[in-house]
């Protein structure tokens, strides 16, 4: 279920705020969880009936290990058996296609391949759980009970792209009797957030990706202007696309008066990628360091101890968004350019950052050509034509332009007839490239909104037409890029 859709919007989610408060008014404390956790596997179960089983399973299994741990002395031995579980789990689903074609095409075997569809969601589920059995371990994690335990790993406004919560930062939520009762000026600030991060998702994000697909579809009709065209328009959707799903997944949480944390903070006003990756995907960040780069080390055991930890964290975050080449290159160009930031942080912070952040895009934008292609060979392929086949304007196919040609906005101008000037099938898109550049960079974020939102009958109007616009829209969208990692 998405939560742009009209199921989600005017029957799942004011159906599960009516009878979650409405459970807790009556004091029925426990069925609220209850419901809530049924109603997110519902959610979860939507996409595909065949995902449920798993994610029950992987629940059960991991809530039964961990009280096992609560009365053995043999913790450790049941913590590292249930991580590699898990990992094993997550390895079937999503890489063992990916492995076992490398090893045909090495040595020329056949072995057969699962052809399993990926579930939803479960690099998400499962680092949370692999979290929470460490945390266990460490004892960090005592005295929770099975729906506490299920809500945590099944709430549905993180569950499928997260952001990756701790059960520190989000059972002492549902437990916290001050959460039961509805609050309006939470629920006035969740609507607010859940409809900018639509907008960015519904109106922004779905416009570029009809650019973006037809430009990745078609590398050989593309020009040098073209393809640079691209990989600007693919910023720009994967930025609204992320960051537009994680405004949506903090604003509802909001309504249910729960804090979901910043996954998301503005990383294209990052000035190095040191900075950058402070600011993107935050909670996959915090969860390999926790888990990967301290348990590795840390910076506990020399330089280049503590650079080869950092090389490895980058590298393996590049690994866990996909099973291919083009992911494996995109993690170790992050991974060594990181390592390269940290080693001449000196040199660096000597440099205007002006340059540094614009050098930082201009690495981001080429990595990202490998993120979103479907082969190292497409990649390359556009690559080359960047710097091989001319700047030239007219060279830029039509195709291309009519991608970007809003009908709510471009109708006005024909009527204005700007539609009769040269190259006007241009305009609109290199002015939405670029208005969408000026708000990356220039204004507030949509956690800054709302921290500073007031309450007023300008923002409601407002608030209320985006509503409108994206629900008038819903027919055109698609799902959450990040619902494919």
């Amino acid at each position: 279920m998405l939560f742009n859709s009209y199921i989600f919007v005017f029957l799942f989610l004011p159906l599960c705020l009516i009878l979650y408060f409405g459970l807790n008014h009556f004091k029925k404390n426990e069925l609220a969880k209850a419901f809530l956790t049924g109603m997110s596997l519902w959610f979860y179960a939507y996409f595909n009936w065949s995902y449920l089983p798993i994610i029950v399973c992987s629940i059960l299994i991991n809530y039964l290990l961990y009280r096992f741990m609560q009365k053995t002395d043999r913790k450790k031995q049941i913590m590292i058996m249930g991580v590699l579980l898990n990992l094993g789990v997550l390895f079937y689903f999503k890489y063992y296609d990916f492995f076992i074609g490398n090893i045909n095409s090495m040595f020329g075997t056949s072995f057969l391949f699962n052809n399993v569809l990926l579930p939803l969601g479960i690099s998400f589920f499962t680092f949370q759980q692999v979290g929470f059995l460490v945390d266990a371990y460490r004892g960090e994690a005592e005295g929770y009970s099975f729906l506490d335990y299920a809500l945590f790993v099944t709430f549905f406004p993180q569950l499928i792209a997260g952001p990756i919560v701790t059960h520190k930062e989000m059972i002492p939520q549902f437990q916290d009797p001050t959460k039961k009762k509805f609050d309006w000026d939470n629920f006035g600030t969740g609507v607010y957030a859940f409809v900018l991060g639509m907008t960015k998702k519904v109106l922004v994000a779905d416009t570029f990706a009809l650019g973006v697909d037809w430009g990745f579809s078609n590398p050989e009709k593309l020009n040098g202007l073209a393809v640079l065209l691209v990989m600007l328009s693919y910023m720009i959707q994967l930025y609204f696309d992320f960051s537009g799903y994680s405004d949506m997944a903090r604003g509802i949480g909001k309504m249910f008066n729960i804090e979901i944390p910043i996954n998301f903070n503005s990383p294209y006003k990052a000035v190095d990628l040191v900075d950058f990756w402070k600011r993107w995907h935050i909670t996959l960040s915090r969860f390999f360091t926790q888990y990967v780069y301290i348990p590795l080390g840390g910076s506990r055991k020399g330089t280049v101890r503590t650079y080869f930890n950092i090389f490895m964290i980058y590298f393996v975050s590049g690994v866990w968004h996909g099973a291919g080449w083009t992911y494996i290159i995109w993690g170790a160009m992050h991974a060594t350019v990181y390592v390269l930031n940290r080693m001449l942080k000196k040199w660096i912070e000597k440099i205007p950052k002006v340059l540094t952040w614009f050098s930082t895009m201009v690495f981001f934008m080429f990595s990202l050509v490998f993120f979103r292609a479907e082969s190292v060979t497409q990649a390359v392929l556009l690559i080359k034509r960047l710097f091989t086949e001319g700047f030239e304007l007219p060279w830029v196919k039509a195709e291309l332009a009519a991608c970007y040609q809003i009908e709510e906005f471009w109708y006005p101008l024909k009527v204005l007839g700007v539609d009769m000037l040269p190259y006007s099938q241009y305009y609109m898109m290199f002015a939405l490239i670029a208005g969408a550049w000026i708000v990356m960079l220039l204004c507030k974020n949509v956690n800054e909104k709302m921290e500073s939102r007031k309450p007023g009958v300008v923002s409601a109007i407002v608030c209320a037409g985006l509503l409108i616009w994206n629900v008038l829209s819903f027919s055109g969208v698609s799902s959450f890029l990040y619902f494919n990692f």
